[in-house]
């Protein structure tokens, strides 16, 4: 049997004794770390390199959307799932863009963790009809359409910003309060991203078309 270590993101206690419980009978699974916010819950992956991590969206000192695509920047093998209260059908495509392998409203029964934990172990995306319809809906569109500065996260252009402010990878990691590896994933996805064979192109791409746009002043 595959053994796997999970870390829990979730500033609620209850929710953080609901979820060990039913992971509890679950011989696949070690709860390896707890995490209440979405700084620690950084430190914590990083720290422990978990094989899966459950998170809540609503982080009182960050952007959940951000610390998914942080998290994986840090750990590109590592399986996500939300769990989270937020209305799925606004938020549910909105995770997995951002690169998580599945959505769980609170609202389900516990239970559904762990349908979904079992779906995203075996390489599946796990979310309810109604965000797979949307999901599906998007895909459609977006096919074939070449990626614009649009198209990226919030997290992307934020890099994309201080990149084309001159910043060094490791004023970048300090701004953002990741590791300098961490910020070298997102820099190596914006080149992939926007069509750039090189990081002098990515910089001169982002100082002459996006860090005068998005400057928050």
């Amino acid at each position: 049997m595959s053994f796997f270590r999970l870390l829990i993101v979730d500033d609620h206690p209850i929710v953080l004794a609901g979820l060990k419980l039913l992971l509890r009978g679950d011989g696949r699974f070690d709860v390896c770390g707890e995490a209440r916010s979405a700084q620690a819950a950084c430190i914590e992956a990083e720290r422990l390199q978990p094989d899966v991590i459950i998170t809540d969206l609503i982080m009182g000192d960050g952007d959940g959307l951000a610390l998914i695509e942080d998290l994986r920047a840090m750990l590109p093998a590592a399986r996500i799932i939300v769990y989270s209260s937020r209305d799925e059908t606004v938020w549910g495509p909105h995770v997995i863009y951002a690169g998580a392998h599945g959505y769980v409203a609170k609202s389900e029964p516990l239970e559904t963790v762990a349908v979904a934990l079992d779906r995203v172990m075996a390489g599946a995306i796990h979310v309810s009809e109604p965000v797979q319809q949307l999901l599906m809906g998007d895909l459609a569109r977006r096919r074939d359409r070449r990626t614009e500065i649009g198209d990226l996260s919030g997290r992307e252009l934020q890099v994309l910003r201080l990149i084309g402010s001159g910043a060094t990878l490791q004023s970048l990691a300090k701004e953002l309060g990741l590791s300098v590896k961490t910020v070298g994933t997102y820099r190596e996805r914006l080149k992939i991203k926007l069509g750039l064979d090189s990081v002098r192109m990515l910089e001169r791409h982002a100082a002459d078309h996006v860090a005068g746009r998005l400057d928050p002043s």
